[in-house]
């Protein structure tokens, strides 16, 4: 809160700093500029009261003529109208008056009264000057009169009256002021041209002096300034010749040390490029100088990224052996390294380096790979152990034998499956180990293990028992065949063989999934189908009801993306459980998918009993569940066909009971619907309209008015308020209530809802160069700011608009809309705001208002509803509601905006508690685009709003 001396001193500091940077701002100005104008306003000054007192004085000289004008005259008139008077010559005193008003170009008038009698006479031919209206009152006087009285022979008094013009007055002085205009244009015009040709001839001499300067820089050291023109110029072209002569004589200089420095510095790379050994050098601190090309292929990195940083460690570890040499200024060590995706056994070799004053400055590294030598050892000692380990890590049985059928080793899969192990199973027959219950199969491979050194067959057989040692029994495929030499010697048997005990399991697993869901163990849609005739013909028999119940979770998404799948999986798993129960084993059950499962209630007498059995299936659905030690409730709604009285198809009755469910839900849901055919049709008629809306929109019949937003304290427009209307080819224009409920639970709204962002951004354009600072609000239906790519879909609308900056659109919100999922539509914002578009929460204050709410939201504006602001006046509730909401605002650094605002006196109380920006009826109605700017150039706040200086709000 500021105090009034706070803000008195602020005041002061910035007068004090005006003049200041005023001469700063002046001193940047160009040479034209800071010539012209001062002497331009010399001239004017000047000019103006040469004008002045030349003015002053041809009026007063004018003022004499008049004044001696009209003393002559009279001087001359009295006698000859006194002589004439006291003959009674009227008609001569007329005659001698005209002749005096024609014959004198400064009177207009002349009268003569004598005995009750007036004559006068006037200048019927008054010249029309062609003297403008605003030099006239420029001069500023007025034609002078003169009334005389004259006493005649008889005693009686006579008065001579005389009305001057000044128009021929004005003519003269107006002709003598352009005549010296002219001589005045012409010396004002002479000067600037003379001063000009001296500037240009200066402008000249630096252009010369910025273009040798830039070509200098870009290498074109020869380039010199010819020696011509003024003096000033020969002198600034000798004096940059100079300087370019130096500069061009060093660098010849040393360009030609740096040549021999990168001769010789090129032959000693060439030299380490060369050597197949990589090699690298570091300064005393770690930093890379330089590697060679053989460094770059082992770690297949190049010398830009590695020069002129920290050198990586290169040891993953040493050599637990000591170093092979070592010393001060050297190190000679076996380690391993990491290099272009493999491990390298090498030798690494250090020295240090110095400078040409003997200080060491470095040091030079080089590594030499015995990764083959060291790979060439090791080879012959794995080689057995890696036949082993492969029979080991195969997933298949495999047992080996000799020649004579005596068994030499067992993998971990065959010792598993037989019960032997390796150690106890050697030198065993293979009949005893691979024992087969079938004594033909055994027989069999007896046979093939006598001749094996004969046969070159391969035995196979499947779906054969195995008696393992400890009793247990396995189906099992193998094959036996020969394991021969290079030279074709048999040198035994090897047997592999596979438990496919689970086969049979897994076939019997898959025909259960084909007619059940996975998830829940549920029916699926396919066996549905089949329950779903025999469910009707039993209806059909028995002739009572089948009700078709069609159960839809409500709100299930938003808890799939707050609490994750595995969740959400669980959810439905205790769902289907649930169910299962309700209905009993006289019911059937089903899950269609997603959320979306299927009750068939059968031996139904009446709708009493279908809509009891609901009843009771809502209650048990919306008990709390526990999931992951979270309680969360949850309902459902449910739309229900009943055969034989709706339809007798069973997909007819499915479709039924969806357009059901969809009804549930549009009346609340956490509830039941029984289909109605009249309903159904009063949906159909809803469909037809959504289409004639979607024409609507392909055809360009959808228009944008626009509703000003005003900041009262200031009085000016800060922008606008998209409204969208539809331009009716029958019914005109038609408001958004008629129509848009229609189609807000469609995605047509999406279509509606990115025309609508689309025509804002064209008419931000069309207002850009008039109204750069207009920000066009446009209202977002929920289903449309919810669905997953709106963050998407509006960049690439603000990308069709380069030249528009984002920050000119705000998107507004409906709070009830935006806490359905907090969560996500907080991640939207977020997103949006990074792009640079502001939010506002539109009707603020009707919803289900929180502060968890509004701090969650990173809402920009806080837009107050009409039904408060309209009856704020007379209602203290009212009052209270749009003063909390202010100082919510202001809590949480929002700014807040009203609706409603229908009077002046409006406006006032809602400065008064601190809420500047407005709109409303009492300001401007929706209006086309058409309209916007004639109003904006009309538009004047109302003086009660003082323009903020005597409102001052009363939390201050």
């Amino acid at each position: 809160m500021w105090e009034p001396h706070c803000f008195t001193s602020l005041k002061f500091v910035e007068f004090v700093q005006t003049p200041r940077d005023f001469l700063q701002r002046w001193q940047q100005r160009g040479v034209y500029t800071r010539l012209f104008i001062p002497i331009f306003v010399i001239i004017a000054i000047v000019g103006g009261l040469r004008y002045y007192l030349m003015i002053n004085a041809e009026v007063s000289d004018a003022r004499q003529r008049l004044s001696s004008e009209l003393r002559h005259t009279a001087h001359y008139l009295i006698p000859a109208l006194s002589s004439l008077s006291a003959q009674g010559n009227t008609s001569a005193i007329h005659k001698l008056l005209l002749q005096e008003v024609e014959a004198s170009p400064a009177l207009s008038r002349i009268s003569w009264q004598y005995s009750r009698q007036q004559i006068q006479a006037e200048d019927a031919s008054m010249p029309v000057t062609a003297v403008p209206a605003w030099f006239i009152k420029l001069l500023s006087w007025q034609a002078e009169n003169s009334a005389r009285e004259v006493r005649l022979q008889d005693g009686s008094i006579a008065v001579l009256q005389m009305e001057t013009s000044i128009a021929g007055e004005n003519l003269h002085i107006w002709q003598k002021v352009m005549g010296q205009a002219k001589i005045s244009l012409l010396v004002i015009f002479t000067i600037y041209f003379l001063l000009g040709l001296l500037l240009r001839s200066n402008a000249r001499s630096l252009h010369k002096l910025a273009e040798a300067t830039n070509k200098f820089k870009t290498g074109q050291h020869a380039v010199r300034m010819a020696v011509t023109g003024t003096a000033e110029a020969r002198a600034l072209a000798q004096t940059f010749n100079s300087m370019a002569d130096e500069v061009q004589a060093l660098l010849l200089t040393l360009q030609r040390s740096q040549r021999a420095n990168s001769e010789q510095l090129h032959f000693t790379w060439q030299l380490l490029h060369a050597l197949p050994i990589p090699i690298f050098f570091q300064d005393q601190h770690g930093i890379c100088q330089r590697i060679n090309r053989a460094w770059e292929e082992l770690f297949g990195l190049r010398a830009a990224d590695v020069v002129g940083r920290p050198m990586p460690v290169l040891a993953l570890h040493a050599s637990t052996r000591p170093p092979l040499e070592s010393g001060q200024d050297k190190l000679v060590m076996e380690m391993q390294i990491q290099a272009a995706g493999k491990i390298l056994d090498v030798i690494y070799y250090q020295a240090s380096f110095t400078n040409v004053d003997g200080i060491a400055i470095g040091s030079i590294g080089a590594l030499i790979d015995i990764s083959e030598r060291n790979q060439a050892q090791a080879t012959l000692a794995a080689e057995n152990v890696r036949v082993e380990t492969t029979l080991a890590s195969i997933g298949d049985a495999v047992i080996s034998t000799d020649v004579h059928g005596h068994i030499l080793m067992l993998n971990k899969a065959a010792q598993q499956i037989c019960g032997w192990s390796r150690k106890e199973a050697q030198s065993h027959a293979l009949a005893e180990v691979f024992s087969l219950t079938d004594n033909q199969q055994r027989n069999t491979l007896q046979e093939f293990l006598q001749q094996i050194c004969q046969s070159t067959d391969i035995l196979q057989a499947n779906n054969q028992v195995l008696s393992a040692r400890a009793g247990q029994r396995f189906e099992v495929d193998y094959t036996a065949a020969p394991i021969r030499q290079k030279n074709g010697k048999v040198m035994g048997c090897v047997l592999v063989f596979r438990d496919v005990s689970e086969k049979h399991q897994l076939m019997q697993q898959l025909r259960w999934q084909a007619g059940h869901d996975v998830l829940t163990g549920l029916e699926n849609r396919a066996a549905l189908s089949e329950r779903f005739s025999t469910a009707i013909q039993t209806a059909r028999s028995n002739k009572n009801w089948l009700a078709v119940c069609l159960l839809d979770l409500d709100h299930f998404q938003a808890i799939n993306e707050s609490h994750g799948q595995e969740f959400a999986n669980k959810l439905l798993q205790q769902v289907a459980r649930r169910l299962e129960s309700s209905a009993g084993s006289e019911h059937h059950v089903a899950r269609l998918g997603g959320d979306e499962f299927v009750v068939l209630l059968q031996n139904q007498q009446d709708v009493a009993g279908v809509e009891l059995n609901l009843a009771l299936l809502l209650a048990e659905l919306a008990q709390s569940y526990q999931i992951e030690q979270q309680s969360i409730s949850l309902s459902a709604s449910i739309g229900v066909a009943i055969y034989p009285r709706d339809d007798i198809n069973a997909d007819t009755l499915l479709r039924c009971a969806d357009q059901a469910m969809y009804q549930a839900k549009l009346n609340g849901r956490n509830q039941f619907h029984l289909f109605d055919a009249e309903q159904d049709q009063q949906l159909r008629t809803h469909h037809n309209q959504r289409a004639r809306i979607r024409q609507a929109l392909q055809q360009g019949e959808m228009r944008l008015y626009f509703q000003p937003k005003v900041n009262m304290r200031q009085g000016r427009i800060t922008g606008m308020e998209a409204l969208l209307r539809w331009q009716h080819p029958e019914q005109g224009i038609v408001g958004p209530l008629h129509f848009l409920p229609l189609i807000e639970h469609t995605d047509l709204i999406i279509d509606v809802g990115d025309w609508v962002l689309q025509q804002a951004m064209e008419q931000l354009r069309a207002w850009t160069g008039l109204h750069a600072d207009w920000v066009i609000s446009v209202n977002i239906a929920a289903r449309h700011f919810q669905c997953k790519d709106f963050v998407e879909r509006l960049r690439t609308i603000l990308a069709a608009y380069p030249d528009i900056a984002p920050e000119r659109l705000e998107i507004e919100i409906l709070e009830s809309a935006a806490i359905q999922d907090i969560q996500h539509v907080r991640d939207v914002m977020l997103a949006c705001q990074q792009i640079g578009v502001s939010f506002a929460l539109d009707d603020f204050g009707t919803g289900y208002s929180s502060l968890s709410y509004l701090k969650r939201l990173p809402a920009d504006t806080l837009k107050i509803d009409q039904s408060f602001v309209r009856d704020m006046l007379e209602d203290k509730d009212d009052l209270a509601v749009i003063s909390a909401v202010i100082g919510l605002a202001r809590a949480f650094n929002r700014v807040v905006i009203a609706e409603g605002v229908e009077t002046p006196e409006h406006g006032a109380a809602l400065l008064r508690l601190g809420c500047e920006l407005a709109q409303g009826y009492g300001i401007a109605r929706p209006m086309p685009a058409g309209q916007v700017e004639a109003w904006a150039d009309s538009y004047v706040a109302p003086q009660i709003w003082g323009h903020g200086k005597d409102l001052e709000w009363e939390g201050a």
